[in-house]
């Protein structure tokens, strides 16, 4: 295994975007021989910013475990000589500072950025938030709203992880996530893939990527479905689980993969399937509205009209007075 700066020299990263599809892909790559993704999935060790920004605002280090060279090659314990090692933390694309970090840590790293439907990709993350207890504001048009006093430093929940990961407009700026891989990597090593195409295709969005990151294509997995909509059986456990005093307590006894293990069978005991909370087909419209310039924006990188490809509403924009078409 190669080193550099006393740290294990990842190959290639899945920066983002959350609820894109990016556990499902992490999964399927970890079955592969040629391959290894860090345990856990997410580490967020190049997330630097969002590691001071947490400190700060809880008043000492409550999140963010990995903070050494040490602790992030602890994550890589399980490879073995060969492997192509693989980071998967979705905080990397709304970084500031992780694409920098990450060329500093390998100028020659293959970034994966899977992309979705903006509107059903906050809906989707709102949800977790909520049920992870981080989010307090369990009405997702709320949550919204609230943005600017949350950016102001108002209505912000004490378990929050980091409180710019609630300033939800923000999170779907996917072109600008996109452009600052390229300016740092260059193109040729960024990787979109558009989330909707991967669940159609499972397979064929497989081999692009092991094509990308130069494993071997001739190994096969098993395409199940990863994740579904969940929610908490017990609240009141689920809360108390999900406290930072609980998963650092835990955290030290077992140490990262145990403890990965552990809260994983301890989720499916608290959790069930359950059906999606529908979201208000106007504030869809309305979302689509307000969003439909990024989304604009993103069309023009991938050379491929997405407004139409997530369905947005042909309908004026409320915000500029112009009439956008969805048509391919």
């Amino acid at each position: 295994m190669t080193y550099r700066n006393g740290s294990p020299l990842v190959d290639f990263a899945i920066v983002g975007e959350p609820k894109s599809g990016t556990t499902a892909l992490a999964q399927f790559l970890a079955e592969h021989p040629g391959v290894a993704l860090s345990v856990p999935k997410e580490s967020s060790y190049f997330s630097t910013d969002f590691r001071r920004e947490s400190d700060a605002y809880h008043g000492r280090p409550v999140y963010f475990s990995y903070r050494t060279s040490e602790q992030f090659a602890a994550t890589y314990a399980h490879a073995e000589e060969g492997q192509l090692l693989g980071d998967a933390s979705t905080s990397y694309a709304y970084s500031a500072e992780a694409a920098d970090n990450l060329h500093d840590h390998n100028p020659d790293l293959r970034v994966i950025l899977m992309v979705r439907n903006p509107v059903t990709m906050l809906h989707a993350l709102h949800m977790q938030y909520v049920n992870e207890t981080v989010e307090d504001i369990e009405d997702f048009a709320e949550a919204l709203a609230a943005e600017e006093d949350r950016k102001a430093g108002r209505r912000l929940p004490a378990r929050v992880r980091v409180p710019s990961y609630l300033f939800y407009r923000e999170r779907v700026r996917f072109a600008d996530h996109i452009e600052k891989f390229h300016r740092v990597f260059g193109p040729e090593q960024v990787l979109v893939l558009v989330n909707e195409d991967f669940r159609r295709d499972n397979a064929g969005g497989y081999e692009r990527v092991l094509r990308f990151i130069g494993a071997d294509t001739s190994v096969s997995v098993d395409f199940a479905e990863v994740h579904g909509s969940k929610a908490p059986r017990f609240k009141r456990l689920n809360a108390v689980l999900n406290s930072p005093r609980a998963k650092k307590t835990l955290y030290s006894l077992l140490g990262g993969r145990a403890y990965t293990r552990v809260r994983s069978t301890v989720a499916r005991a608290v959790m069930k399937e359950a059906p999606r909370e529908q979201l208000d087909p106007a504030l869809r419209r309305s979302l689509e509205r307000k969003l439909r310039p990024e989304v604009e924006r993103l069309s023009g990188l991938l050379g491929r009209d997405m407004a139409a490809v997530w369905g947005f509403a042909d309908e004026p924009d409320a915000d500029r007075g112009e009439s956008r078409s969805t048509d391919a």
